[in-house]
């Protein structure tokens, strides 16, 4: 089995079986994996004849874990936010001889990527920005229209009946406000601090079915004589994002061509488990060269996101495109980018297995255990395309979509932004 089906069956089960119980005060991921229990999945059904089977029987997958599997390594992945540049929109340096700020570039650059120009000693720059990301897709597959079957234990008896199970609605919803501000040190040198705010809104409704193939009757509910069931869950949460500490060293300018490099701190102050954060510690390098042609203006920057806290996460990241200069007020932006995982990662965890029926009404116990290895690699590929405008003297707003380019990992279709600068 491909990890595509066996990942999207996972998000599948995850958010079907038994949702609604849980939906307290609890972090979406504690939410998520109660589903299963301490023994992984088995979903209940009674049998109409207990002198066969008993009051409960078991059925389940091999392809069915935990979503510890998906939060290990999607999670990280949704929550890894698109960041504003530390460029502002107006760059200047400092001219000593008239005492008097310069713009540096005619160009209101880019949002997302970096470029080289800095915003000039002693400026400050402060801002925020707001993104709405609604994740509808693994892998390619819709969310809402996956489905599986999850199988009964073999049984000379009894046979395969199967439950089947399918989405209704799948909402994961992300709504980030970021705030940021830029300081430069010198004319070449800027520090910046950016702090999202986020609100997450989950939503799921699914169908099971029961297809009684083999003889014996199952129902979820014998005294209604049911063979179908709905299950729904759901839940908003709301706090702070990982905290980024970024600098930039502007070192090298000649007829038009800028080349900067700098660091980029990212502290997790973002809860991991509510999609808010990644949960780890990661420092960036980068480089970044900018040119500008008249009217316009290319960029280019890559650097490798080293994750302190597992190695196996760390990352390089790359952007690159082109600014058009339509009017001094108004600028087109074009970008591609981009992440790519250094190494492949490997999950692996126990999947029950369960060869006794229970005699009564508890949940049967597994009987026992089998190890289930998964080896994933996401790389992240957008299109970013929006405008800048300068109306007044000191601000800068935009507006910008980010599409993706494919299909890896949980991806939203499009990811609108708006944003204002103002400097100071």
């Amino acid at each position: 089995m491909n990890a595509i089906s066996t990942l999207s069956r996972l998000v599948c089960v995850a958010f079907v079986v038994g949702a609604a119980p849980y939906a307290e005060a609890r972090s979406l991921a504690n939410q998520v994996n109660s589903f299963f229990g301490p023994g992984g999945l088995a979903l209940e059904v009674k049998s109409a004849n207990p002198s066969l089977t008993g009051n409960a029987s078991p059925f389940s997958s091999s392809a069915l874990t935990t979503l510890g599997l998906v939060i290990q390594q999607f999670v990280p992945r949704a929550a890894d936010f698109p960041a504003t540049s530390t460029a502002p929109g107006l760059t200047f340096r400092y001219n000593a001889d008239v005492e008097l700020f310069e713009r540096s570039s005619n160009s209101l650059g880019p949002v997302f990527v970096e470029r080289a120009q800095t915003i000039g000693r002693g400026k400050l720059e402060g801002g925020f920005s707001y993104l709405f990301i609604d994740f509808d897709k693994l892998n390619g597959s819709r969310l809402d229209r996956i489905g599986f079957a999850a199988q009964h234990r073999p049984d000379p008896i009894l046979g395969n009946d199967t439950i089947s199970l399918s989405f209704n609605k799948f909402t994961l919803q992300s709504h980030v406000m970021s705030f940021f501000a830029t300081y430069g040190i010198t004319n070449r040198w800027d520090v910046n601090i950016l702090l999202p705010v986020v609100y997450t809104h989950w939503d799921m409704r699914s169908r099971a079915r029961i297809n009684n193939e083999s003889g014996p009757v199952y129902f979820f509910d014998n005294g209604l004589q049911s063979t179908e069931r709905m299950f729904s869950a759901g839940d908003d949460k709301f706090g702070v994002g990982d905290l980024l500490l970024r600098t930039k060293y502007h070192f090298l300018s000649a007829d038009g061509f800028n080349l900067a490099s700098g660091f980029a701190l990212r502290v997790p102050t973002g809860k991991e488990k509510n999609f808010q954060g990644i949960g780890d510690t990661t420092l960036t390098t980068f480089f970044t060269l900018s040119q500008e042609y008249g009217r316009f203006h290319t960029h280019v920057s890559s650097g490798i996101e080293y994750n302190v806290d597992d190695s196996d996460r760390s990352r390089v990241r790359y952007a690159g495109g082109l600014t058009f200069q339509v009017i001094e007020q108004l600028a087109l932006l074009v970008d591609v980018i981009g992440s790519s995982s250094l190494k492949t990662d490997r999950i692996s965890v126990k999947v029950p297995e369960f060869n006794n029926p229970s005699l009564d009404d508890s949940p049967p116990l597994p009987s026992g255990f089998t190890r289930v290895s998964q080896r994933l690699n996401v790389d992240i590929l957008d299109l970013a395309i929006g405008f800048k405008i300068h109306p007044v003297k000191s601000m800068v707003g935009f507006f910008t979509v980010l599409l993706p380019l494919n299909d890896e990992g949980l991806r939203s279709d499009l990811i609108p932004a708006v944003g204002l600068e103002y400097n100071f």
